[in-house]
């Protein structure tokens, strides 16, 4: 199949900056592009890019229903091809089968996506193929976190992570330093009630690794990495999701994407956070998100990711698509808001400064200027939604399209 042929696809996740990127790249490219979201205001909703918008059911609320809307939309429309982008694509997994009866969808099975973006078997699977790993633990209840506490753990001495095996952009994760003795900081969290683990939703105690934080984005296709990139964390929403990104040059990265991905026999957008040890520069996998991420922020539409997206199979015997620019890309207002707050000196700010002036704004586009206004009432949705639900407005921007390892 021709890679130039305009093509009719189905974009999900019209919220998140990374669907209007690739919206934005398809539609140069030639493609017809349409989108399907569960909120009424969304980034794609008002960009020149998108052909028609479509308002379906709330996938954790309603999967059936969503999975016929998404049906019924690529009958009326022609759709060729349906591409997730964020954690929709799980319950998209949940009705693959119906789906691909009807068009080609970007997206691996509902068990290989479940193993992935839980934070516990993720790391099983990582040892398995022989990686390093953080020391890992799980618990699923108030017994077995009482265990965790009265055991003799070494490997904590230099301080710990809490988190829930699902969970997304930092939301619930709990960092302890090596401040205090291990027993003493875990004799004050038997009684933290901020630790809610199920047998349903269990959570893990982790070895925290001193080190650069950085993150990958990967298009691969039956375990061939197609397309690739990596950058640096350094200014992140709360310490959640990152906030800019600049493309990072690092082989180790790639090379242990690609053996993983190899091994995996993996197919579809996935993606991984790593911390390089200061101690001995061991790359050490935290998670792994499979779907797309802001890694796609650092391609151009001259680098081709569409063509990595549409048609990997035709490009799997070529050599792997990275970002040709260096220039730096950023979401501008929690740039602004959390990059800023975060610096204390005079050097610190001079330094955000200049990566801020030289970064572009994923969202704003001189030719395509609604979306960035879009981010107002979008906001003020999440705000409602998170008084009205008592959670944080992060959680709010995803609560109804999260994925918990619901069958």
């Amino acid at each position: 199949m021709s890679t130039n042929t305009g093509m009719n696809i189905l974009l999900t996740g019209g919220r998140a900056p990374v669907a209007l990127e690739l919206a934005r790249m398809l539609a140069k490219a030639g493609h017809r592009v349409d989108l399907a979201e569960s909120v009424t205001h969304h980034l794609c909703r008002k960009s020149k890019a998108i052909a028609q918008s479509f308002l379906v059911p709330k996938p954790n609320q309603e999967p059936d229903a969503y999975i016929s809307a998404l049906s019924r939309i690529i009958g009326q429309r022609n759709i060729q091809v349906l591409l997730p982008t964020c954690e929709e694509i799980f319950w998209i997994a949940r009705g693959l089968t119906k789906l691909q009866s009807l068009c080609k969808v970007i997206s691996a099975p509902l068990e290989q996506l479940r193993r992935l973006h839980s934070k516990w078997e993720f790391i099983r699977r990582v040892e398995t193929f022989g990686f390093a790993i953080p020391q890992t633990q799980i618990f699923h209840n108030t017994k077995e976190w009482a265990n965790v506490c009265n055991e003799e753990h070494s490997w904590l001495e230099a301080g710990f992570v809490l988190k829930p095996v699902f969970s997304r952009f930092g939301a619930n994760v709990q960092l302890f330093g090596p401040d205090c003795s291990v027993a003493d900081r875990l004799k004050r969290l038997q009684t933290n009630h901020g630790i809610t683990a199920t047998p349903a939703q269990p959570w893990i105690i982790q070895r925290y690794i001193k080190g650069r934080p950085l993150c990958t984005y990967s298009v691969a296709w039956e375990g061939v990495v197609v397309a690739h990139s990596a950058y640096e964390v350094e200014y992140t929403a709360n310490q959640g999701a990152c906030v800019y990104y600049k493309q990072l040059q690092h082989l180790q990265a790639l090379n242990w994407v690609q053996s993983f991905v190899q091994k995996e026999h993996f197919s579809g957008q996935i993606a991984f956070d790593f911390v390089e040890s200061y101690e001995d520069g061991i790359l050490y996998p935290i998670e792994c998100n499979p779907r797309a991420t802001s890694g796609v922020h650092l391609f151009s539409p001259e680098d081709k990711l569409v063509e990595a997206l549409i048609h990997p199979e035709d490009l799997s015997q070529q050599a792997c698509r990275k970002p040709q620019t260096n220039q730096a890309a950023m979401l501008s207002i929690p740039m602004l808001a959390y990059g800023l707050n975060k610096e204390r000196t005079w050097a610190a700010i001079c330094h955000w400064w200049a990566q801020f002036v030289s970064a572009r704004d994923v969202i704003w586009q001189v030719r395509d200027p609604l979306p960035f206004l879009e981010q107002i009432p979008l906001m003020l949705d999440a705000w409602r939604l998170s008084h009205k639900q008592a959670i944080s407005i992060t959680a709010a921007m995803t609560y109804d399209i999260e994925w918990n390892g619901e069958a």
